[in-house]
């Protein structure tokens, strides 16, 4: 009993003090609680609180061809590459686009060797390239032999046969005379016993190497009280052409109108000649 009736006191003390909480004029609890006054709106525009921007990413995604790109991808952001060092090449990365070298990493530092073994040397801004060693160019090009001018080539004779002990011969020397050309004189003879014939223009046609000349005969009077002998009866000289270690075939053509008989012989027209060969 003593447990019931303190537990009715109890009651009793916490309906009375619920009854402190409330309204006198009203039965309805809380009704005496008073609003608190609204907030002032300010008409400010508050400051945006920065966004840290995320960290620059060293490249964008980088998707193989056989894989196709989404159609929005974030664009990273883009910011200056740090200076390198002249001693560290710079890296290439997919999609980072190109990067300047230093202008001294563009240039090997090891010379690269020519196609004959020399080396050529390239230094910063200067495009030029030495040439070849001396010696190099001693064992490419073959030296040339220069032949003084004047230099015997060679000499020849060349000789008639008409049957009869009257004959011509033309003897030829070849002398160097420049760079490029070549002197052949030619000097025309009769040979004969006893001979009687008059003079006569352009009786005496020679031909070298496509060169023609007409020239003429002397009057010759010999009885052949000596034997037989010789006597000139012209002379030219012509300028070939004939290059330095060229080997060149030269055709020599002689004829002589003579225009009548000899030990009963008819003779017109006496000839000789052939071809020379020359080099130098």
């Amino acid at each position: 009993m003593l447990l019931v009736f303190l537990l009715v006191v109890a009651v009793v003390i916490i309906f009375l003090t619920g009854l402190d909480n409330t309204n006198p004029k009203s039965n309805i609890p809380y009704q005496n609680v008073t609003a608190s006054a609204e907030p002032e709106v300010s008409t400010e525009t508050p400051a945006p609180t920065p966004v840290p921007s995320a960290a620059p990413t060293s490249a964008p995604v980088y998707y193989p061809p056989s894989t196709s790109a989404p159609s929005q991808t974030a664009r990273p952001v883009t910011t200056a590459a740090p200076p390198q060092s002249s001693n560290t090449p710079a890296s290439s990365t997919p999609g980072s686009g190109p990067v300047m070298l230093p202008a001294e990493e563009l240039i090997p530092s090891t010379p690269a060797p020519s196609a004959n073994g020399d080396t050529l040397t390239e230094s910063p801004g200067d495009t030029s390239v030495t040439s070849p060693s001396p010696a190099s160019a001693a064992q490419t090009a073959a030296p040339v032999q220069v032949i003084p001018v004047g230099t015997l080539l060679g000499s020849g004779t060349f000789r008639s046969d008409t049957g009869t002990s009257l004959n011509i011969h033309a003897d030829w020397t070849a002398t160097v005379s420049g760079d490029r050309t070549v002197d052949i004189a030619v000097s025309v003879y009769v040979d004969s016993y006893s001979l009687y014939t008059g003079a006569s223009p352009n009786a005496l046609n020679i031909a070298v190497d496509g060169q023609y000349a007409s020239l003429a005969s002397p009057a010759i009077e010999y009885d052949g009280t000596d034997g037989p002998r010789s006597t000139l009866i012209n002379s030219r000289t012509f300028t070939v052409n004939l290059l330095s270690g060229e080997l060149k075939t030269i055709p020599i053509e002689v004829a002589w109108l003579y225009r009548g008989t000899y030990s009963n012989v008819s003779l017109d027209t006496i000839e000789c000649g052939g071809s020379i060969g020359l080099t130098r």
